[in-house]
């Protein structure tokens, strides 16, 4: 299975943009410049001088935690190092928990 992706072009007439799910970043660009010379909307199809921009989309992440779980791992503690009180120390400001 492949990635989601957004393939996009810059012509005289703006930006085109279409989304695809491909394997590679040339076959992202290949069913991209397919769907543009399909697209009867677009005046100039894609040429062979064409730069594209190809996003990846990555699947998304999601996570569970409660807020419990948050503010004990905001408690003090030098574990993580200077980053890591630094870190913790936003948290808990962000929390209302730090004055």
């Amino acid at each position: 299975m492949g990635s989601r992706c957004r393939v996009s072009y810059k012509d005289s007439e703006g930006i085109h943009s279409v989304e695809v799910n491909a394997e590679t970043l040339y076959e992202a660009i290949a069913m991209a410049v397919a769907e543009f010379k399909a697209d009867h909307t677009v005046p100039n199809p894609p040429g062979s001088m064409t730069e594209f921009t190809v996003a990846v989309f990555r699947p998304p992440v999601e996570h569970t935690i409660r807020l419990a779980q948050v503010a004990k791992w905001a408690e003090h503690t030098t574990k993580d190092g200077p980053a890591g009180i630094t870190k913790r120390q936003r948290v808990r400001h962000l929390l209302g928990a730090d004055a």
